[in-house]
């Protein structure tokens, strides 16, 4: 069976917005990396930890429920429950990310990061806000907001981050990707004024029973997404504690030349493969769209992997100057990581047209102990990977692939719920 052609437009366009913007950060990078030393790569991949964990989280994971309810009524349900969750992600980053401030900024040797705390509140809730706002435009098939979205969003980011480099030498790029999500609600919120009041947090629940039929997604949904996070960030906060803001700069560096791109290419196809599944009855014509999708997301990481592999030892070196020499050993590490995750983001989505919660719960804590396991077996034991400072990077990251090998399935009858 074919991919309906509806399906290839939506994702066309949607691809294309991401493309556009990956092209605008892709070719500021080489500019910035010049301007910009790995210390400050450092402090933005700490800010991106935070906003990326807020914004998947903090919407109680309500926008994977928006696709599934047929009554435009429990929807709206479900969009007031996120949207209070939203706020009380932003209390809570408020409270834990200012008050643990000075700690943070000791514990990783980043000066500047008391500074960078103060704003993480309203880019959080920018970026949950703004995930939960594109599943809507999903759920209407309107995806042209989220196309400009993801184009426009890199565009101002970059901008930005050009502009800050002679007075936020260390600030400048964190600020940069504040401002970039900042753009990217902004333009999702356009045309929803109506429907965000009708959801508003501070009124009744449209549909309460809605919130009681998916009361599933801020319970275990929510708590496997938790693991995924965890699992997906838990290097970059226990690398950069013990190994210094040089090696957690590289690996920042490495994250934003290929697992970026990937992960945006992942998260711009999820949403239009969830659509299509819910239009596609169980067994056979489910099974065959999952495979088409697999191969094309298998394929693109196989180009991926493959380049990385044989790029030059000199390659960063060469791209953005000599304090990046030692982030190609950093990316070759990653790279099989980050091309499994990008399979697996991608894949995810269609896994909501069944629900077994528990069961992918269970898989996010195997993933999450793999982590730890590897961290702690590469700081005590560097040697068996290696030795010295990418051995024992190769230790914290080895667990994480073996694991993310296990989470790939079919889905057949009825209905499974993934979580990231």
């Amino acid at each position: 069976m074919h991919i309906p052609e509806r399906m290839i437009r939506r994702m066309a366009k949607l691809l294309g917005g991401s493309l556009a913007g990956q092209l605008v950060a892709f070719g500021a990078a080489f500019v910035l990396a010049r301007i910009y030393g790995p210390e400050a790569y450092a402090h933005l991949e700490m800010f991106a930890l935070v906003t990326g964990i807020g914004a998947v989280l903090g919407t109680g994971k309500f926008e994977q429920a928006l696709m599934l309810p047929k009554s435009e009524k429990d929807a709206l349900g479900l969009l007031w429950a996120g949207q209070r969750f939203v706020w009380a992600t932003v209390f809570l980053v408020a409270v834990v990310g200012i008050g643990s401030a000075h700690w943070v900024a000791d514990t990783w040797s980043l000066p500047s990061w008391h500074w960078i705390a103060w704003s993480l509140p309203v880019f959080t809730g920018l970026a949950a806000h703004a995930r939960l706002l594109e599943y809507w435009h999903h759920r209407q098939s309107q995806v042209g907001h989220v196309a400009v979205a993801k184009a426009s969003g890199p565009f101002l980011s970059e901008l930005t981050k050009l502009g800050s480099a002679g007075w936020f030498p260390l600030m400048g790029l964190s600020l940069g990707s504040g401002a970039g999500i900042a753009m990217r609600w902004a333009i999702m919120r356009r045309g929803l004024n109506s429907v965000c009041q009708a959801a508003s947090p501070w009124g009744r629940s449209p549909s309460r029973a809605a919130i009681q039929v998916y009361q599933d997604y801020p319970t275990w949904v929510l708590l496997g997404s938790t693991m995924n996070r965890l699992a997906q960030w838990l290097h970059v906060l226990l690398i950069g504690a013990t190994l210094g803001p040089l090696m957690l700069g590289w690996m920042g560096m490495a994250r934003r030349m290929v697992m970026l791109p990937l992960s945006l290419l992942a998260t711009s196809a999820a949403p239009v493969l969830f659509k299509s599944a819910m239009d596609r009855a169980d067994g056979a014509p489910l099974q065959r769209l999952f495979f088409q999708a697999f191969i094309g997301f298998g394929l693109v990481a196989t180009l991926v992997g493959l380049a990385v592999f044989l790029a030059p030892d000199e390659t960063t070196a060469w791209l953005f100057g000599a304090p990046w020499r030692g982030a190609i050993d950093v990316l070759r590490i990653l790279a099989p990581w980050f091309v499994l995750n990008f399979i697996s983001a991608g894949l995810g989505s269609m896994f909501h047209r069944v629900r077994k919660t528990k069961w992918i719960a269970a898989l996010d804590a195997i993933h999450l102990l793999a982590v730890g396991l590897g961290w702690f077996l590469g700081t005590l034991h560097p040697e068996w990977f290696g030795g010295g400072r990418m051995g024992s990077a190769s230790g914290h990251c080895v667990g994480q692939v073996r694991v993310l090998r296990a989470q790939f399935g079919c889905p057949r009858q009825g209905r499974y719920s993934a979580s990231g």
